[in-house]
């Protein structure tokens, strides 16, 4: 992840990231960059899209002369006298540089300011913006941005400092549609589905008793739209949902859980089941609940024909309540997850 940053916001941010930290300083529209020739190049190099090649082509471009009133409209001051950006300190320049040279090369794009042409933003960026007007030039760049609620971005926090790497990096996938990974079992990785998942998992719903009782999917054009819609507004907003669960061993899909709100979901395709797999991956749901969530207490419904899931219930602690959801004709059980001590977490 490329973090860009200003003098203004690098102030109030309180992440550290990775010790390296790269000062770039304009002198005016018509100067020359100030910076050494070997920062130079390995900033032309290293940064995915050529991003800052192209923010200074804004400055510096042949026909700046001619787009220099349209491009300064755009582009701040403060943005033009000092721009930080911060590179993993993990990978070396060398190797960078040959990936996102052919990522600058497949993705250069004609963008909407006269003859300039602008690489789409690299999916590993995201700007730190301390106003609206660099918000604005981060969404005309496709770039995800995160500021304070006065500068207008989608993922505004009330103070920068608040904002750690954990969270920039969740915003930076959010943004470019990448699925969040939710966590780790023993044996599992739990993360959110995305639209490249359909056909695993139209494969784990085909499967002999996984719709027994479940409601199978849509048809795929309109699976389709309801996973977009959710994606964007289950998880964009609560940051939980019906998750994926994958076999860290094979990487296969083997079947879901998560939260629909206070809801507790799960479903294992039928050669993992009866080995534990449903167990370790709901206690992992339901401690992500408690830890992550303001839910007192966890529900499911369950059709009592569904025995090994009225085991599984009983077995993480759940009650039948007593109540029934005559719509599908399941019990409700219900577990408290508050005030429980660590030793009786399962």
């Amino acid at each position: 992840m490329i973090i860009i940053i200003d003098e203004a916001s690098a102030k109030l941010a309180s992440f550290y990231y990775h010790g390296e930290i790269f000062k770039l300083q304009w002198r005016s529209v018509a100067g020359k960059a100030s910076m050494s020739e070997e920062l130079q190049e390995k900033l032309y190099g290293a940064l995915p899209g050529k991003l800052l090649d192209e923010l200074q082509k804004k400055l510096l471009d042949e026909q700046q002369y001619e787009l220099q009133e349209k491009l300064q409209e755009k582009l701040p001051d403060e943005l033009r006298e000092k721009l930080y950006v911060a590179l993993p300190a993990d990978e070396s320049i060398n190797d960078f540089q040959k990936t996102t040279i052919q990522e600058s090369a497949d993705n250069t794009a004609k963008a909407n300011t006269g003859n300039l042409r602008i690489p789409k933003a690299p999916t590993d960026c995201i700007w730190i913006v301390s106003s609206r007007q660099q918000k604005q030039i981060a969404d005309s760049l496709g770039i995800a941005s995160v500021g304070e609620p006065q500068c207008g971005t989608r993922y505004a926090v009330e103070s920068l400092a608040e904002l750690d790497i954990d969270y920039l990096e969740r915003v930076r996938r959010r943004y470019n549609h990448i699925p969040w990974d939710i966590g780790e079992t023993d044996r599992c990785l739990i993360r959110e589905l995305s639209l490249s998942d359909l056909p695993a998992l139209y494969e784990l719903y085909d499967k002999p008793g996984m719709t027994d009782f479940v409601e199978p999917l849509y048809d795929y054009e309109t699976e389709l739209e309801y996973q977009k819609a959710y994606i964007e507004n289950m998880y964009g907003f609560y940051k939980y949902g019906m998750w994926l669960v994958f076999s860290r061993e094979t990487g296969k899909l083997i079947g879901r859980a998560g939260l629909e709100h206070d809801e507790l979901g799960y479903m294992i395709a039928p050669e993992f089941q009866n080995q534990g797999y449903a167990t370790e991956v709901c206690r992992f749901v339901i401690d992500y609940a408690r830890e992550n969530t303001d839910f007192e207490e966890l529900y499911c419904r369950i059709d009592e024909r569904n025995t090994a899931s009225v085991r599984l219930a009983k077995k993480l602690g759940f009650t039948n309540s007593g109540h029934m959801d005559d719509d599908i004709h399941a019990s409700i059980y219900r577990k408290n997850i508050k005030n429980i001590k660590n030793n009786e977490k399962h």
